[in-house]
């Protein structure tokens, strides 16, 4: 967590904490803004102690510090997205991607995805460089590694969407940088973890891979991967 990301969510959260008591009051709601991002600071304090000091938390502090601030995080985006502050909820879930990637550093798992999710997918519209496409890859990757869904075949398809939506924002990220590599990476993290849904997504990206933009190569990669699981599944 560097200043710069801090000074840019106290700045985030000093609006969205003047629109809170615009738009107030909010009767019965204990959880507000105002409380959500102090205790985000208070994480973020600590992640910084952690990084300056060069010490290693043990595995279930980190899981349990980073499922609190993610959940802040995702309630004080919920929050600005209720009182129509984007700018506000852009930093947050930017944010919550800088988080996911300091679990994964060190070691813990990811709880809450969908401000990750959110960010990731914006952060990958926001640019055509393929350099920065592939660092996005590459932390989608990361995410996708320390997730910790505890999904079953019982599971809703609501809890289920930010784990697919990670999955096809990973796909399609790969896929946009052209790059063999990535793209059969992101593939085979999609057969491994969700084979219900690769022969749609294949379909997708055939018609979209069509566009001048692609190599013939892209085109291709995905045709042998539709084949694959419409005449074998």
């Amino acid at each position: 967590m560097n200043r710069t990301a801090r000074r840019t969510f106290d700045q985030a959260a000093g609006t969205l904490n003047a629109a809170f008591e615009q738009s107030g009051p909010f009767p019965g709601q204990e959880v507000t803004p105002p409380l959500l991002a102090d205790a985000i600071r208070q994480c973020l304090d600590v992640c910084q102690r952690v990084d300056a000091d060069g010490s290693a938390l043990p595995l279930e502090d980190v899981d349990e510090l980073g499922t609190h601030v993610l959940e802040c995080l995702s309630d004080l985006g919920l929050w600005a997205y209720q009182l129509q502050a984007d700018a506000a909820r852009t930093v947050i879930e930017d944010l919550a991607l800088d988080m996911a990637h300091w679990i994964v550093g060190h070691g813990g798992h990811i709880a809450v995805l969908e401000p990750v999710v959110n960010a990731l997918a914006r952060q990958a519209n926001a640019t055509q460089d393929p350099a920065q496409l592939a660092a996005l890859f590459d932390r989608a990757c990361g995410i996708i590694a320390y997730a910790a869904p505890g999904l079953t075949a019982g599971t809703d398809a609501a809890s289920l969407q930010p784990w697919l939506t990670l999955h096809f924002n990973c796909a399609i990220i790969a896929t946009r940088t052209q790059q063999p590599e990535l793209m059969n990476a992101a593939y085979d993290l999609l057969e491994t973890h969700l084979p219900r849904h690769c022969a749609a997504f294949y379909e997708e990206g055939v018609r979209e891979s069509a566009k001048p933009v692609y190599g013939e190569h892209v085109g291709e990669l995905l045709r042998q991967r539709l084949a694959k699981w419409t005449t074998r599944h």
